[in-house]
């Protein structure tokens, strides 16, 4: 039986669950360090394949600072016939133009800290929760423009 449907459908899923948060849509969609303060965002699907990617990269980085998302699996394992193993990243990163806030964290650690509220033992992917596996820091191409962390997570009882 064939799973990459359902991962694919998982991924999905995610990417629904972290644009049901508002603060996390407007930390990517606004650029001013007051950005909860801000409207709500209308449409929060329209952040997805614009500021939120269900794939591993960003295809194009404009010349306009932005703050990106991307998720992706890897290390998944047939076990028994069905996936059982894997880890799932979210990675954030942005324009160092964009860390500062007016909420005492960088905007990095603003979206990984709601990103964890949200994913963190969410259930809806296999039969079992989420659990934070790690998380850690990186640059994006040109050290000087884009920076971020990725946080990971593991499925219970994924089948």
């Amino acid at each position: 039986m064939a799973r990459f449907k359902e991962l694919g459908q998982y991924k999905q899923s995610i990417v629904l669950k972290l644009i049901q948060s508002q603060e996390i849509c407007k930390a990517i969609h606004y650029q001013q360090e007051n950005f909860l303060d801000l409207e709500d965002i209308d449409d929060p699907t329209a952040l997805i394949y614009e500021n939120i990617f269900p794939h591993s990269f960003v295809p194009t980085v404009t010349d306009q600072a932005k703050t990106y998302l991307a998720v992706h699996f890897s290390r998944f394992r047939n076990i028994n016939g069905s996936f059982k193993s894997g880890i799932i990243y979210v990675s954030v990163f942005s324009h160092r133009t964009l860390f500062k806030t007016d909420y005492g964290t960088t905007r990095i650690d603003f979206l990984l800290n709601k990103i964890d509220e949200s994913l963190n033992e969410y259930r809806g992917i296999g039969i079992g929760k989420l659990e934070f596996y790690e998380m850690d820091e990186f640059t994006v191409h040109n050290a000087n423009t884009y920076s971020g962390a990725y946080i990971a997570y593991k499925p219970v009882d994924f089948n």
